[in-house]
């Protein structure tokens, strides 16, 4: 009989998402950062999105409880900065084993709020129920102009791959950006209501992991330009900072796609707008979606091996080793 752990999240996804009924007033359902749904007469349409933190797998119980807190929103408010969309209200279901210390409650709900102000959100209630572990689950719900959701199905052959900041080394010690980062909100509103980018999503399971999802969703392949990949400085200190950028994933980085026309243009608007941000060109986009290829610095060429992180997978498959 087969487990969970046999398929993978990615197998069980594959298995799940084709079952679930729709409405027609849902134009995006299952499989994008969020699903879009259409109200009549709006000039909006609304992202729906929902996200779970669990103690021992997103945090760890030294963790501070304000910055779980903060974290658990700014993963729900990243997936819809990667549709191209603005926040506007979360729910919060907590779970918790019945010895928790209030004062760990009350910190996480601290940082909740604080994020709620930074983003300007309304949080609407939720749950609570006990059970063996410290979870919070987020359900964030915002809109985007009607039509200008940016999905992951929208590269295209000769499409130029983007990528916001620097990848790797999220969770290594010491660092915190895994707690800290900053949801790419005013980028992916930049990106969807000009029209540049023509796919979107973010990066929470490593580049190795949610490249290959965009690709899949968009039916084609890619050359990756490994040297290009704009390293972190946490993954810059380790022996193998590309297995790292590849594989760590909490990044929470935009991965884009850019038509050729509006490559040039984009780059200028980019820089105008963004001068602190870079937006770093990693490769291209090729029409067959069994040519996946990563270039690196030498010159050699190895295949796009699937990698990063796997909810129920026994182990993290492996990235590609440093050339």
């Amino acid at each position: 009989m087969k487990t969970l752990r046999d398929i993978g999240e990615n197998g069980l996804l594959r298995e799940l998402l084709p079952l679930l009924p729709q409405r027609s007033d849902t134009p995006v359902g299952p499989g994008d950062d969020c699903a879009v749904v259409r109200l009549p007469l709006s000039p909006h349409d609304r992202l729906f999105t929902t996200d779970p933190v669990i103690e021992n797998r997103h945090f760890l119980p030294k963790t501070p409880a304000h910055l779980v807190g903060r974290k658990a929103i700014a993963r729900a408010v990243s997936d819809i900065a990667a549709m191209g969309g603005e926040p506007l209200w979360i729910l919060i279901n907590l779970v918790a084993p019945g010895d928790t210390p209030l004062t760990r409650i009350r910190g996480l709900y601290t940082g909740m709020i604080a994020a709620a102000h930074q983003w300007n959100l309304g949080i609407l209630g939720g749950d609570t129920s006990e059970g063996t572990t410290l979870e919070l689950h987020i359900t964030a719900i915002g809109r985007v102009p009607r039509g200008l959701a940016v999905l992951r199905s929208g590269a295209r052959a000769r499409h130029a791959l983007y990528v916001t900041g620097a990848l790797g080394g999220a969770c290594l010690p010491g660092a915190r950006h895994h707690l800290l980062f900053e949801p790419r909100l005013a980028a992916g509103r930049f990106l969807a209501e000009e029209q540049f980018a023509s796919a979107m999503m973010d990066i929470s399971d490593g580049l190795a992991t949610d490249l290959p999802r965009l690709l899949d969703a968009s039916r084609r392949g890619c050359f990756l330009e490994t040297a290009a990949i704009p390293l972190s400085r946490a993954a810059r200190k380790t022996e193998a900072p590309l297995h790292h950028a590849l594989c760590d994933g909490e990044d929470f980085e935009l991965l884009f796609t850019v038509a050729p026309s509006k490559i040039e243009r984009f780059e200028a608007a980019w820089q105008r707008r963004f001068p602190d941000l870079p937006a770093t060109r990693i490769g291209t986009i090729l029409a067959s979606p069994h040519q996946r290829h990563m270039r690196h610095a030498d010159g050699t060429t190895t295949p796009l091996l699937p990698g990063g992180y796997q909810h129920f997978l026994p182990h993290t498959p492996p990235c590609p080793p440093e050339p």
